[in-house]
């Protein structure tokens, strides 16, 4: 799993989505951090040649980054598995002298240490810019600790997902349909159910839905990062305090979803892991290129 030769052949299949992936990272969360620096520092002087009172306002949330980098991380699983058995490479690379389980853990390992090192930088620049920017003025930095913690555990959920799901497609375009649709379900049950039972029933719409959202939100793999929101609003004459009323000793106003939001996408890299090697390891070339592999 740690040959020289499988890294670099997985690195020459992918190398475009990665690319992609690096630099969509990089500009939706380093340099658009920056970028607010720099605007709120022109209202600031924008401000005081008016003799306007300053209003320092800042707005982060996570589930932007997550969906737009989760599904670069979709397109890659596909390209490394589906693109494999779409063009019957996957006969080639079987035919080397490898296990099939350490060609999958390679693959694996491939998109954890891009999704690593991505995470760790951004965080990194995030925390050099804050201390050298407007930002420092107004920010705390404890908020982008889980910040960057939570997308890490994200990200790796909807990877290692994505390349479990190839284990049973047969194609790149089933992999990339199959998985899409196990991540929009759980959003779409609550929904459904409720349609349906509102129908043959007078029962209280509501009250089902909020019951069974709040039973998917334990298993969506996107449950951490859908109400995670890190806001920093000065604004002198409100005397930091929120829509709701509260009052904050800080213009802190972030939201910080619960530390158990984090069982599910936890969950699925712990079952779905040892899942995909497993299949894997006893896929057949015979049914490449169909929709699925098994009937």
């Amino acid at each position: 799993m740690f040959q020289k030769a499988l890294w670099l052949r997985t690195y020459q299949q992918s190398k475009y989505v990665i690319w992609l992936l690096w630099l969509s990272s990089f500009y939706n969360l380093s340099y658009m951090y920056y970028m607010t620096s720099i605007e709120q520092q022109q209202y600031l002087q924008m401000d005081k040649a008016w003799n306007y009172i300053y209003h320092y306002y800042f707005n982060l949330t996570l589930l932007k980054p997550v969906m737009l980098l989760g599904s670069i991380l979709i397109v890659l699983a596909c390209t490394l598995i589906g693109w494999e058995r779409q063009n019957n490479s996957s006969d080639l690379l079987w035919s080397m002298p490898f296990k099939r389980s350490h060609l999958y853990i390679t693959k694996w390992l491939f998109g954890i240490c891009n999704i690593a090192a991505i995470v760790v930088l951004n965080w990194g620049l995030f925390a050099i810019m804050k201390k050298t920017t407007f930002h420092n003025k107004y920010q705390i930095f404890s908020p982008f600790h889980t910040y960057f913690l939570y997308m890490l555990i994200v990200l790796i959920a909807i990877y290692t997902l994505a390349l479990c799901i190839g284990t049973i497609a047969g194609n790149i375009v089933s992999q990339g349909i199959i998985t899409a649709i196990i991540i929009v379900f759980p959003f779409l049950l609550p929904s459904l159910i409720v349609g349906v039972i509102s129908v043959h029933s007078n029962a209280d719409g509501e009250k089902i839905h909020t019951k069974i959202n709040n039973m998917t939100e334990k298993v969506r793999i996107s449950s951490p990062a859908e109400e995670f929101n890190i806001v920093f609003n000065y604004n002198p004459q409100n005397a930091y305090t929120d829509p709701k009323g509260g009052h904050h000793d800080e213009p802190n106003f972030s939201y910080i979803p619960s530390a158990k939001t984090l069982i599910g996408p936890i969950a699925h890299i712990i079952l779905l892991l040892p899942l995909g090697i497993y299949l894997y390891a006893r896929s057949v070339n015979e049914r490449n290129g169909n929709y699925l592999l098994y009937p």
